[in-house]
């Protein structure tokens, strides 16, 4: 069995040099470990990337992406790994899961301590990743996430505890729930750096809307209240984005449900022309908003490709 292993950085394989942990290289036992459970495995390791996931760009997971692909493309290739950092690991399985289409099963994995600690998680983790793959439990599923001896769909995969080594959710992301298959994707080359988040609560106005229209961000995601609510002031601000040429989405807040123009401000962004992003949370919608704007696509032109995503 012949598995192409991504290095993507993260804990997995960070190290501490004096002023905390950053990223590094996989330890020797950690490639080790693979070969416990496929005696004859050939693992082929290839670095993408050194550093820790916080400080990714779109641009540096677009990397990973291309990386996959060109093993996929591989004939005696039977399956893909990917080590990367957990802060970011749910958005580039996602973007994965946006862009491209595979006929090889995908698993991305990582740590949440660090080479260096004694309960190190990156063997048991890296292992369920290639049992997976021996198994082909991970095939025609989309790229998954193994992780704290859970396997997860990429689609709906999320980073739910800080420290806890099981640290990916919620419940309904295992595979059984994968809902890959139905979904488009989205091609897309170099995803727009100029897509920004902005989280709603409480009084919350409109100046951070504004703020960012003004600043030039290109896309911007909305964390509203409830199904997708907003004070007066920020319905305003966003009329006023979008008449700037800034596309506006927006996501709830919350871990369930649906993001939907069901109240009155809700509706009222939906006339100003926000989209709504259904049951994406706030950073997958914003990877979708990435991509659409990707490729040097006008707001009107990525707009028209959510849509029909949606």
């Amino acid at each position: 069995m012949r598995l192409v292993l991504i290095d993507a950085g993260g804990t997995i394989s960070a190290v501490d040099h004096g002023g905390g942990f950053e990223g590094g290289q996989l330890p020797e036992a950690t490639l080790a470990a693979p070969r416990d459970v496929v005696p004859d495995l050939q693992l082929d390791v290839r670095t993408v990337y050194r550093g820790l996931s916080e400080a990714m760009a779109f641009d540096d997971a677009m990397r990973v992406v291309r990386a996959i692909q060109a093993a996929a493309q591989e004939p005696d290739v039977d399956g893909i790994l990917v080590a990367h950092g957990t802060d970011a690991m749910e958005e580039t399985a996602f973007l994965a899961t946006l862009t491209l289409s595979l006929d090889k099963p995908v698993v991305f994995t990582g740590a949440q301590h660090t080479p260096v600690e004694a309960d190190y998680d990156g063997l048991d983790n890296l292992t369920l990743a290639v049992r997976a793959l021996a198994e082909g439990r991970a095939t025609g599923s989309g790229p998954l996430i193994a992780f704290g001896g859970r396997l997860l769909t990429g689609w709906r995969a999320r980073k739910v505890h800080a420290q806890a080594l099981t640290a990916f959710g919620p419940i309904d992301a295992d595979i059984s729930e994968a809902e890959t298959a139905a979904r488009s994707r989205i091609p897309c080359h170099a995803p727009s750096e100029d897509v920004e988040i902005i989280a709603l609560g409480l009084g919350a106005s409109g100046r951070m809307v504004r703020a960012a229209a003004k600043g030039g961000v290109r896309g911007l995601i909305l964390q509203a209240m409830g199904c997708g609510n907003a004070s007066d002031d920020v319905v305003v601000a966003v009329r006023e984005a979008m008449q700037a040429g800034c596309l506006v989405a927006v996501a709830s807040s919350c871990f369930e449900g649906e993001a939907i123009p069901y109240y009155a401000s809700g509706r009222r962004l939906e006339e100003a022309g926000a989209l709504f992003m259904k049951e994406l949370d706030p950073r997958r919608a914003r990877v979708v908003l990435a991509c659409a704007l990707g490729d040097g696509r006008s707001p009107d032109q990525a707009r028209a490709i959510v849509k029909d995503w949606l």
